[in-house]
């Protein structure tokens, strides 16, 4: 596909780049644009028009999906190496519902419902608060929207069953288990969302 102009080839890239963090897009976009900068200056004080060196510059650069390719592969290799306290609380998240979970086999247990709510707790104001994402936590937030219908919903359905013991406050434990993770489902991808921006 041969793009037109340098900002079209731009706003391509940048949407090749989407899963990596917007400060990241960024410094890479202003790169590619000096870049493109420095050489149709240079080709036009060579004698080329500006067109004419913008196509040539244009014409001998990698396709935007190409370059973002590359830039993504990059990225994911050190963003892999560089666990975070963000992706630790991500999964102290998901660690939280599981505990909040096991307690419909348990639903008297005091300590372990504490347990779960402060872990959870913990990991939203802290999510709340952070403002740079990595790689590797965009794509725990990512991850965690399958865990809720595939795992939580039906793992609680299993607990119930296995639980046997059908009351009042069992049954209104697991419909507010329900209501808690129809809330982190949303939450998670609103945290998603504004990881990307």
């Amino acid at each position: 596909m041969r793009m037109k102009n340098t900002d079209t080839y731009l706003k391509k890239l940048e949407e090749e780049l989407i899963e990596l963090p917007k400060k990241e897009r960024q410094a890479i976009i202003a790169e590619i644009e000096d870049h493109f900068s420095n050489e149709i200056i240079e080709q036009m004080h060579q004698g080329k028009s500006k067109e004419d060196a913008e196509r040539n510059v244009l014409h001998h650069f990698k396709s935007p999906k190409d370059l973002a390719e590359a830039y993504v592969t990059t990225s994911n290799q050190s963003n892999f190496d560089q666990l975070t306290v963000s992706f630790f609380v991500i999964n102290l998240w998901v660690a939280g519902s599981g505990v909040l979970l096991a307690q419909l086999l348990d639903v008297y247990n005091l300590g372990g419902l504490t347990a779960g709510i402060l872990a959870v707790a913990i990991s939203i104001i802290h999510l709340f608060l952070k403002k740079d994402w990595r790689k590797l936590e965009v794509q725990a937030l990512y991850n965690f929207k399958y865990l809720i219908p595939f795992f939580l919903f039906p793992a609680s359905l299993f607990l119930f069953w296995l639980h046997g013991e059908i009351n009042t406050y069992t049954v209104t434990y697991l419909v507010s288990y329900w209501v808690f993770i129809g809330f982190s489902y949303r939450l998670s991808q609103w945290f998603y969302k504004r990881s990307l921006n």
